[in-house]
């Protein structure tokens, strides 16, 4: 082990980007839990649901938005049927697919969770920074979300990249 290496730029900068990560993240996912009983990965699966053109998708489409692998969303997906948060609907054009919905339950819990949750991340991410540096920050996340294993950002139902 060198010293260069216990420094090197990119490790430094990986360590601040997981430690953000944990501080806003941890407290994030305490808030949605409070307001809404939702866990981390129903939360996301409900906002990606409602983020898609007509409230839907195939959970294929959503492993690849969440980048699950398909054994572990399908045991999600099953809990949040079960919890009455989401309904399968067959494929119009795909017998072998099923679209993914949130019942009126699960908007109603995304609604709760978003209220508690969009007023924190806007404080914790965006206050601290000027419009431009905001701008700034969108451009850089993208930049490296587009070399990253998980491919460029694709915006889904008029949400920007």
């Amino acid at each position: 082990m060198t010293d260069e290496h216990l420094h090197d730029e990119a490790v430094v900068l990986y360590g601040d980007v997981l430690r953000l990560t944990d501080a806003v993240g941890g407290r994030a996912e305490q808030l949605i839990r409070e307001a809404s009983g939702l866990g981390g990965s129903e939360f996301e699966v409900l906002l990606r649901l409602a983020r898609h053109p007509e409230g839907r998708t195939t959970s294929a489409r959503l492993a690849e938005d969440l980048s699950f692998t398909s054994g572990g969303l399908t045991r999600l997906i099953a809990r949040m049927e079960e919890a009455g948060l989401l309904t399968r609907h067959p494929h119009p054009d795909d017998r072998r697919a099923a679209l993914l919905e949130p019942t009126a339950h699960g908007r109603e819990l995304l609604r709760r969770a978003l209220e508690a949750h969009v007023p924190q991340i806007n404080a914790a991410l965006l206050e601290p920074l000027t419009t431009v540096e905001r701008l700034i920050l969108r451009e850089l996340v993208t930049k490296l979300l587009a070399h990253s294993s998980r491919g460029p950002v694709t915006p889904t139902n008029g949400e920007q990249p």
